[in-house]
C-alpha cells in the first residue's frame, strides 16, 4: 500500500509539472510539435498523444501509414481531422 501511495504521489508532481508548464501552440492553434515529442525522436507517439485530447483523437486518422507513430508531416493532419469532426 505504501508504495502505490509513493507511485501515486509521483504521478502528482509530475502532473503539476506540466500543469505549470507554458505550451507554445504553432500558427494553426495546434501544440508545437516540439513539445508533443518528448523524447525528442523526431515522431509523437500514441502515448506523447495522450498529454492534448484533440491529438489524441485525432492520431489514428492522421497516422495515415499506420506506423503508430506521427511526423510532422502527419501531425499537420491532426488540425484538419479535428476540424471535420
Amino acid at each position: 500500500m505504501k508504495r502505490l501511495a509513493g507511485v501515486l504521489l509521483s504521478c502528482l508532481a509530475v502532473a503539476q509539472a506540466y500543469a505549470d508548464t507554458v505550451v507554445s501552440v504553432d500558427a494553426r492553434g495546434l501544440v508545437a510539435f516540439v513539445h508533443l515529442d518528448s523524447d525528442h525522436n523526431g515522431y509523437v507517439s500514441r502515448v506523447e498523444a495522450r498529454s492534448i485530447t484533440g491529438v489524441e483523437r485525432a492520431f489514428d486518422s492522421a497516422d495515415t501509414n499506420r506506423d503508430g507513430l506521427l511526423d510532422k508531416g502527419e501531425y499537420t493532419q491532426v488540425q484538419r481531422i479535428g476540424e471535420a469532426r
